[in-house]
């Protein structure tokens, strides 16, 4: 690297976590001064308890403080990293037009590239079938030539000759299995096929679920019994799950 190289702009500026505490002390210290009123009053509470309602008084205000101390960070932070989204937003729009009609062209080559390849291999394992076929007949001739000759010596010539046929018939036949299934080498690249399996719904009354067990992970079966939950509350129990009311305290 040549060290005589400009310097770009900012390359002087202090890291972006110092940068937004010194744009932003203001609302660091309002968070400071609501945590020291905080950890006080928990202090208070912890040496002298919690009696009667005057006693929470001072933590419902502070709680209600820290509930609009809260939104206003985040509004804050939306303020902030707006401009930020919105570069991000004009970049990949940017990137994506490009992408998409880089795409597009792909597909569609692979559309016609892909025909054509599929009824290579389809007329390759033809042939390759047909070539298998012809083998085995010629085996099963000359097997069935030894074995209506009537001499000896003539037999044994013959039944070899019937035994290397029926080897290549094999290795026909095994050739005739893989026919079709090799990449495409051409000289301007390799032309593949891959696939996978998947599936579609096209009755879901008819799924047995019970089948299905072994695949459900359980941050997915989680999300079921809580719209369970929350259909039925707790006048259906589930078997194997704990069904309650989360609640939360607010402050107004």
């Amino acid at each position: 690297m040549d060290d005589s190289s400009p310097a770009g702009i900012g390359h002087n500026m202090p890291p972006l976590a110092d940068r937004l505490a010194i744009d932003h002390k203001t609302l660091l210290d309002k968070v400071q001064a609501l945590a020291d009123r905080a950890n006080a009053a928990r202090d208070t509470v912890e040496k002298d308890g919690l009696k009667s309602d005057d006693d929470i008084l001072p933590l419902i205000e502070i709680g209600k403080d820290a509930a609009k101390l809260a939104k206003e960070v985040d509004e804050t932070r939306l303020a902030t990293t707006k401009p930020l989204r919105d570069d991000v937003e004009t970049i990949n729009g940017f990137f994506n037009v490009a992408g998409t009609r880089a795409e597009r062209i792909k597909s569609a080559l692979a559309e016609q590239v892909g025909a054509y390849d599929q009824e290579k291999r389809a007329r390759e394992a033809r042939e390759a079938a047909d070539r298998a076929r012809l083998a085995q007949e010629q085996a099963a001739a000359k097997l069935e030539e030894a074995q209506n000759a009537e001499h000896s010596v003539l037999g044994d010539v013959v039944m070899n000759e019937a035994a290397l046929l029926e080897e290549a018939a094999q290795k026909a036949a095994h050739q005739a299995v893989k026919a079709g299934t090799a990449p495409t080498r051409t000289a301007a690249g390799t032309v593949s096929t891959s696939g996978r399996w998947t599936a579609e719904v096209t009755d879901a009354k008819k799924i047995p679920l019970a089948k299905l067990r072994p695949f459900i992970k359980l941050a997915d079966l989680e999300k079921f019994c809580r719209a369970y939950a929350a259909a039925h509350q707790d006048t259906k129990p589930l078997p194997g799950v704990r069904i309650f009311r989360d609640t939360k305290t607010s402050f107004r």
